[in-house]
């Protein structure tokens, strides 16, 4: 009985060990830990604020504004912001006063701007508002860029309130912009066009539509580290005037001059004007003659960027 124990011992030991040899340690697999990155949602920030002043001297054409120092004095205020890297916003409020030496300074009118635009890279799209105490008007602007090539055009909807003589009751379309403009080193030549196409009837001058047509050409004159200085000549080669009547009305071929400047206080803060000439050059279709006269505006602003 003893051997017998032992014996029983022993075959225990070898089929343990046996065991061991045969059978595989079974490995845990281990996987690499999967880490997910977390974007940060898009942050509402602002990204400059600025005002402005601006006077409107259209004292040279007769009887309809005979202020001397401008028909219109502008304060603006503005700030842009943005959503990420493809929104961005701007808010415009301005107030304008007549002028006059003789009479003072008069509350004339208001104006406020909501824009809002995204960016798709080469091309934006964008909606605005545009309100004051004559009508609200409604934009969808859109611009380009391929290099040399550019352009932006605002189509819009105006839609007219009651007002003051001068703003017709008539709804109307109107557009406004570059839709080509070539650029090479510093100088820049483009084709601008404004057109108002009037609803129903005509406005109260009995006109159905007006188009301008100019070319413009503008460059840098003159730059260093901190100060720009530009210029830049338009014509109005064309002027399209249509009466209810079906008569032409007058072709102002107008002349512009505007020279500009920038100068950068610091990184952040930018001082910048521009003056404007308008010499109005009148030409006779089916309407009565109209003088030449002349038309000057001048700017001065701030733009602080964050």
């Amino acid at each position: 009985m003893k051997k017998l124990a032992l014996l029983l011992a022993a075959l225990s030991v070898a089929s343990v060990s046996y065991a061991k040899e045969v059978m595989p340690v079974a490995e845990v697999a281990t996987e690499p830990a999967v880490v997910e990155e977390v974007k940060a949602a898009p942050v509402l920030r602002v990204t400059s604020v600025g005002q402005y002043i601006e006077i409107d001297n259209t004292s040279s054409n007769g009887t309809k504004h005979t202020e001397d120092i401008g028909e219109a004095v502008h304060f603006g205020n503005y700030v842009s912001l943005a959503l990420g890297d493809k929104w961005t916003f701007d808010l415009m409020a301005r107030k304008s006063w007549t002028a006059d030496t003789d009479d003072g300074m008069h509350s004339d009118n208001h104006r406020i701007e909501l824009a809002a635009t995204r960016d798709f890279g080469n091309f934006t799209l964008g909606a605005k508002w545009r309100g004051e105490s004559t009508y609200d008007r409604f934009y969808i602007p859109v611009s380009y860029n391929y290099g040399m090539l550019s352009g932006w055009l605002t189509p819009a909807y105006t839609f007219v309130n009651d007002g003051p003589v001068g703003e017709s009751g008539q709804d109307y379309f109107y557009v406004e912009g570059e839709p080509v403009a070539l650029t090479y080193g510093p100088v820049t030549l483009a084709y601008y066009v404004e057109g108002y196409e009037w609803t129903g009837d005509a406005n109260e001058d009995g006109v159905e539509s007006d188009w301008a047509h100019q070319v413009r050409l503008r460059g840098q004159l003159f730059s260093t580290d901190n100060f720009r200085v530009g210029a830049e000549y338009r014509y109005q080669f064309a002027q399209d005037v249509k009466y209810k009547n079906d008569k032409d009305g007058v072709e102002n071929n107008r002349h512009i001059a505007i020279l500009n400047a920038a100068y950068d206080v610091t990184e952040n803060l930018t001082i910048d004007g521009y003056y404007q000439y308008e010499f109005n050059k009148y030409d006779e279709h089916e309407r009565a003659a109209v003088a030449d006269d002349y038309y000057g505006e001048f700017y001065l602003g701030w733009t602080y960027k964050f």
